[in-house]
């Protein structure tokens, strides 16, 4: 596990500059606090900062072919490096390190871009082919591991993360209104944009090659929610928990040691119950919990933990977490507002005291079909029982209730089925645009469909509605919201999170299982429950799915009132021309006096303004703030 950087230019004269890399390279050290490594060479220069995971002692990056002419940096790992290994040296290549990066430099040289696809894992890589001065970049299928450029006049900037390009000369800090509009709907910006318009953000499943100048993309791997596997039951079960159990052993290659974040949920529990069978050692396991009882899932976890004897660890997360909100925004890069990034931070940092690599079970809620809001998707009765077009025309107000949530409900009612779904979990739906949008948003963004990115995967899927609600989050909320959480918490830590349940093997196995296999009856998960009813104890098959919530509201209305209208209330959040300061009043009001929940909304914007302090004003976003002990 590491972060990787660099530059390549057409001009063969003078090599790119060695101290801008070593110091992008520097700014991303919490990825990779173990070693550093560059590749220095007219025209290219790559670095990387190394999390020592396998071949500790060996491993170093980059690593090259026997040659030379090819160099590879890569973060995350490869679980299949063995196998190709085995491969490639019968057919006479020769290694010098037990590391599964060697097995890229080898691959390119026998099978060329054709590697990519034959690597399982989560990976963001950049490799140098001297020969052709060509860079070839790559992610994995999902997205597990972030990579972002900016292609520029005659020259390529990347890195694992934004911050680093930021160091590069000619990057424009102008904001992308488009990724601006984005993330009020979302509450996170979705590739391939970033916050910055001069960056991107090379997709999941995508390789960009650089070659004299020209970059092309292609993509290698897309998965699309089919539902057609008709199989009986009964083998589709058998084979789902074959390949849990192999994604999770491929899963526990380390060098260091390892354990896993333990919530008592479905997901979490399913991955601690197949590493349990796997190792003869307890489990180290990881939880943390909340004071407010809603939102406390320790009980649970502790349960799991009895069961399977695992060397459990948990920490509460208490509302003073405030002293450390500027560093963690600093290291998600750009405004987020998934509050559950605290808590998987806390956690992350509480594990990197025992273990440097943790399984985790994101991912679990897209592929089985876990999420509420799948279950809900046909249950209000003005969709159920009145066509589109009927909807569209009859005055249906008098059938929902007066205020914010009734008018939210019958704005969705006259929607289609897509638009629907993408507006159903929306911080800041379209039709709010006019009443929050500064002029100057407004007048940038004209007549853009910001729902357009979740409705096209929805569309393609064209099957049932199960089918293309999992295809948009499959392509777009794991990505840019889940992955990103993870990635970015777990590096702040300088833990290694890897996600067995994320297996492209599994995704693609779930892609083509029917709806009613995985939501019935209002259960959702039901072909995983089914899988491991055999292993878990019947609590937590039968648990409904609690998340990894954050008790905000708890806190805004107590402890972190102050902080929240100095955050919003300030002149400096209505002057940047993003949003207009009056609605944001009249949404404070309307929050306080309980005519409406505007948690999500408040804290998007509270995300937003810590953000442009650390990354706008002044020179903020080049320094690590502080983080509290």
């Amino acid at each position: 596990m590491c972060g990787i950087v660099g530059t390549v230019t057409v001009d063969r004269e003078h090599p790119p500059d060695a101290d801008l890399v070593r110091a992008m390279a520097r700014l991303i050290a919490h990825r990779g606090p173990d070693d550093d490594g560059f590749l220095l060479a007219p025209g290219i220069a790559l670095g990387m900062r190394r999390l020592s995971v396998i071949d500790v002692s060996g491993g170093r990056q980059p690593v090259f072919s026997e040659d030379g002419a090819v160099g590879v940096v890569c973060n995350g790992e490869i679980y299949n490096h063995l196998a190709l290994r085995a491969e490639l040296e019968a057919r006479g290549h020769r290694f010098r390190t037990r590391a599964d990066t060697e097995v890229i430099v080898h691959g390119y040289e026998e099978f060329g871009e054709g590697v990519i696809a034959r690597l399982h894992g989560m990976f963001a890589l950049a490799l140098w082919d001297g020969a052709n001065r060509r860079l070839l970049l790559a992610r994995d299928r999902l997205g597990k591991k972030p990579l972002h450029y900016a292609a520029l006049a005659g020259r390529l900037v990347f890195g694992s993360e934004i911050k680093a390009l930021l160091l590069a000369p000619g990057i424009s800090r102008d904001l992308d209104p488009e990724a601006l509009d984005d993330y009020l709907t979302h509450g996170y910006v979705l590739g391939p944009r970033t916050i910055f318009r001069d960056i991107r953000k090379l997709s999941p499943g995508h390789l960009l090659v650089w070659e004299a100048g020209h970059v092309r993309f292609e993509r290698y791997w897309q998965v699309v929610v089919t539902g057609d596997d008709r199989r009986p039951e009964g083998e589709l079960v058998e084979e789902l928990r074959a390949l849990l159990r192999a994604a999770v052993r491929d899963r526990l290659m380390s060098d260091v040691p390892l354990g896993a974040f333990l919530s008592g949920g479905l997901d979490s529990s399913t991955v601690v119950a197949l590493m349990a069978g796997l190792r003869s050692e307890p489990v180290k396991t990881f939880t943390a919990g909340f004071d407010e009882a809603g939102f406390d899932e320790r009980e649970h976890a502790r349960r799991v933990a009895r069961h399977f004897g695992t060397d459990h660890h948990e920490l509460i997360v208490r509302p003073d977490m405030v002293a450390d909100l500027p560093r963690l925004t600093w290291q998600l890069d750009e405004p987020f507002a998934d509050e559950s990034a605290i808590a998987t931070y806390y956690v992350a940092r509480m594990a990197r005291a025992h273990v440097t690599v943790a399984l985790t079970g994101d991912g679990g809620d897209e592929s089985f079909g876990g999420y509420p809001r799948y279950v809900q998707l046909a249950r209000d009765p003005l969709v159920t029982y009145l066509p589109l077009a009927l909807r569209r025309r009859l005055p249906l107000q008098a059938l929902v209730p007066s205020g914010a949530r009734g008018h939210d409900r019958l704005h969705r009612a006259r929607l289609d089925w897509p638009r629907r779904y993408a507006e159903s979990h929306a911080i800041f739906p379209p039709h709010y645009r006019a009443r929050l949008y500064a002029p100057e948003l407004l007048a940038a963004l004209g007549s853009r469909d910001v729902l357009r990115g979740y409705t096209a995967p929805f569309i393609e899927a064209g099957g049932d509605l199960l089918g293309g609600a999992q295809t948009a989050d499959l392509r777009r909320y794991l990505p840019d919201d889940i992955l990103v959480k993870i990635d970015r918490m777990s590096m702040l830590a300088s833990i290694e999170a890897r996600c067995p349940l994320l297996d492209h093997r599994i995704v693609a196995f779930m892609a083509r299982v029917p709806a009613d296999l995985k939501i019935r009856g209002g259960e959702t998960k039901y072909l995983l429950r089914r899988a491991m009813a055999p292993l878990l104890p019947e609590t937590v098959i039968r648990r409904d799915k609690m998340g990894f919530g954050v008790p905000l509201d708890h806190w805004f209305r107590g402890d972190l009132r102050g902080f929240m209208s100095e955050m919003l209330l300030s002149p400096r959040l209505a002057g940047r021309g993003i949003v207009r300061g009056d609605f944001i009043e009249r949404l404070i009001t309307q929050h306080d006096t309980g005519a409406a929940n505007h948690l999500r909304r408040l804290w998007a914007l509270i995300c937003l303004e810590m953000w442009a302090r650390l990354y706008l004003d002044g020179e903020g976003w080049k320094q690590q703030p502080a983080c509290a002990d």
